[in-house]
């Protein structure tokens, strides 16, 4: 992979736009939860669990499910936003990947949005589409920060990250009794981590010159009509 020259990680629109994107995450799995047609053990229930038509002992469960859709949709259409920006803005570095890996999560998260208690393999599917692309955008950032001034802390970030993602992906394969307890160390784990190594992009010495073209040229435009 060749190194570019450009901004590193990402700029303030897409920090904007990751920060939103764990918003709506953290506040619409914690109102599901809420709304879950039976009570919702944290540690033994799947997140999954929440995008179900019906809970684990048949209960009607409509309510979390919509809030389950409701959040994942919008997060979906928040990494198509992330995407686009990624396509247009040519000085973030290898701007093209990140573009593509925020594509695929975004497809994720509109395809998890199927019932897991309906098609369970579709559901997995969205879900490993959207956590397997995050954690790969994540990792390129935090590859990135390392090499930025002041941004020595990010071997713990990286520590974070993947004994939570590894410990969560091999209780998944022996399918062991502490898997969801895993499952959600690995979930929160890896939304804070992106979140906090989007925000680095701070670090990067040319970012302050950065501008946005779609902005620039709202601005141009309106500059030409003020002038007529």
């Amino acid at each position: 992979m060749r190194a570019d020259k450009g901004i590193p990680i990402c700029n303030k629109r897409t920090d904007t736009l990751f920060l939103l994107l764990v918003v709506v995450n953290i506040v619409s799995m914690a109102a599901g939860m809420l709304l879950y047609g039976e009570p919702f053990n944290f540690w033994k229930d799947a997140i999954s669990y929440l995008g179900a038509t019906k809970t684990v002992n048949g209960y009607p469960n409509y309510r979390s499910f919509f809030i389950f859709a409701l959040g994942m949709g919008l997060s979906g259409f928040i990494m198509m936003k992330i995407a686009f920006i990624f396509h247009r803005n040519y000085k973030i570095n290898y701007h093209g990947l990140k573009r593509n890996l925020a594509l695929f999560a975004g497809t994720g998260f509109f395809v998890i949005i199927f019932p897991c208690n309906i098609n369970n393999s579709i559901h997995s599917a969205g879900g490993a589409l959207l956590f397997g692309d995050l954690w790969g955008l994540t990792l390129l950032f935090l590859i990135e920060a390392g090499k930025l001034p002041g941004a020595g802390h990010i071997t713990i970030y990286h520590i974070i990250l993947h004994s939570t993602v590894l410990a969560y992906a091999f209780n998944f394969v022996i399918q062991s009794g502490i898997l969801q307890i895993t499952q959600k160390f690995a979930v929160f784990s890896l939304i804070v981590i992106l979140k906090l190594t989007t925000s680095l992009y701070r670090l990067t010495p040319q970012y302050e010159d950065e501008f946005d073209e779609e902005e620039t040229t709202s601005a141009g435009r309106l500059e030409n009509q003020c002038n007529t």
